[in-house]
């Protein structure tokens, strides 16, 4: 019991580890936020606030509105390593920057 208990929490620390590795910054992303309009800043709260969507949906609508490519978009979103976007930390990286521009 013990041995699956440690070899668990190797686990869970070698995922947490790859997550850490693969951070970047959506500079494309980020950018456009920051040059907004405040009625795109008000629908990228409401695309980042509405919870019937994942984060793939999310990054697709916000490239929308801010007439971004979007496979440009992910290419600098953080991921996992099996290459999936971070719904976690890309949710953190937008809700900061849209601080800042609110």
């Amino acid at each position: 019991m013990l041995l699956q208990a440690v070899q668990s929490r190797m686990i869970s620390n070698n995922r947490n580890m790859s997550e850490a590795t693969t951070i970047t910054q959506p500079v494309a992303l980020l950018n456009a936020i920051t040059k907004a309009t405040p009625e795109q800043v008000d629908t990228l709260w409401s695309i980042l606030k509405y919870k019937e969507i994942g984060i793939y949906r999310k990054i697709k609508c916000m490239s929308s509105v801010l007439g971004l490519n979007f496979e440009k978009v992910i290419t600098d979103l953080p991921k996992d390593e099996t290459g999936r976007i971070l719904d976690h930390k890309t949710r953190h990286l937008i809700h900061d920057i849209l601080i800042k521009n609110s």
